[in-house]
């Protein structure tokens, strides 16, 4: 049987409202307005603002430079002939193995952000090994470890390939919204992999929409594997005329 056809969304369903508990507030909460810090104390905290701050720039732009680095070893290679690749190396200064993970980073379409949200190169790296797109008779689906994987899938957020343009996917999540009520938010149209951005590397869209609207970080993500029919069972519930959205491209 051929999964519905996300582009028609099921009439809304009624009476789907998350049950919350009340959470406690955390223990430090309000405690800045039952004392004040001392002159050296405050003087400390503001100079670890500023270090934290200054860490975070710099992370970041060792990750957009070494990003850079790889997708110009892509250029390079595309551009050497045969023999050439190792001299060019050699040339540059850098390890054939380096310049491997540095390309991989490159062609995977991952984001400078997401990259450090990640928590860096290695980490991407790590993350992209893990990261296979689902055959198409399966979903990939996204959960968040604290909650364990279910038997039947019901994850974070599910991705699956679309049943009549193959090699396009589609990705859809239940999130709930400020009035505490449940819904469904899902790709408009089936998404290509990778897109193309003029001048710049190309975007691993489907990873790009997930990170835009799922709250939980990307470095919590777990991944499983589940029939393709699982996300149409769970997602239909909560679709409504409002559930779809346009794919961001930047």
């Amino acid at each position: 049987m051929q999964p519905p056809d996300m582009g028609n969304p099921a009439p809304p369903a009624s009476g789907h409202r998350a049950v919350f508990e009340t959470s406690s507030v955390a223990e430090n909460s309000g405690i800045a307005a039952d004392f004040q810090l001392s002159n050296s104390l405050a003087d400390l905290a503001e100079r670890v603002r500023q270090a934290a701050a200054d860490s975070i720039a710099a992370e970041r732009t060792s990750v957009s430079s070494a990003m850079d680095a790889g997708q110009m070893l892509v250029d390079a290679k595309a551009a050497c002939q045969h023999g050439q690749w190792l001299p060019f190396l050699d040339r540059a200064g850098i390890h054939e193995r380096r310049a491997r993970r540095l390309m991989q980073l490159a062609r995977s379409g991952l984001e400078t952000d997401t990259v450090s949200d990640l928590g860096g190169v290695g980490a991407a790296l790590a993350f992209i090994s893990r990261w296979q797109l689902p055959n198409f008779d399966k979903a990939l689906f996204i959960y968040d470890p604290d909650d364990g994987e279910t038997p039947v899938g019901r994850g974070v957020a599910y991705v699956w390939e679309d049943h009549q343009h193959r090699g396009y996917f589609h990705a859809g999540m239940i999130v709930t919204g400020d009035d505490g009520e449940e819904e469904c938010i899902a790709s408009r149209r089936p998404m290509l992999p990778f897109v193309e951005v003029a001048g710049d590397r190309p975007i691993n869209i489907i990873v790009h929409f997930l990170t835009r609207r799922l709250t939980l970080p990307i470095a919590d993500w777990r991944f499983g594997e589940v029939d393709r029919q699982i996300p149409i069972i769970v997602l239909a519930p909560f679709v409504s005329g409002n559930t779809f959205r346009e794919v961001a491209t930047a």
